[in-house]
């Protein structure tokens, strides 16, 4: 099993044991689908349907990713330093053009707020 596997595997467990059947919610499949259409049909009034559902499969495509950054928050002690570079690898390459394409197709615009260096920047909230 290589450090890709094993994060996957550590964040099943913790939610598992956090969630009993309903971590499996984030494997994706009916569950996932279901989440996106409920958020699709809750963004459609602002949004359109067609985009709303855009938005939402964008918000939604990267559970396990999300999944990942929780279980790390309440239990940074089980994962060990090449686990954690394998789920920001993993994280760094699915999630930002995600989630900066459901916030243009919103119609946010997206700035680079934090400049080349991404430091030292400050931003405003919107």
């Amino acid at each position: 099993m290589d450090d890709h596997d094993s994060v996957r595997a550590k964040v099943a467990q913790i939610f598992t044991e956090a969630f009993g059947e309903r971590a499996a919610l984030f494997k994706g499949g009916v569950p996932a689908r279901a989440a996106n259409d409920k958020l699709g049909v809750a963004l459609a009034g602002e949004l359109g349907p067609l985009v709303a559902d855009e938005v939402a499969f964008h918000l939604v495509d990267w559970e396990t990713d999300a999944a990942f950054l929780v279980a790390f928050m309440m239990f940074p002690e089980r994962f060990t330093s090449a686990e954690l570079q394998a789920a920001v690898d993993m994280f760094l390459v699915h999630v930002p053009a995600h989630v900066q394409t459901a916030a243009r197709l919103a119609g946010y615009e997206v700035p680079n707020t934090f400049g080349e260096s991404g430091a030292g920047v400050e931003h405003e909230a919107p």
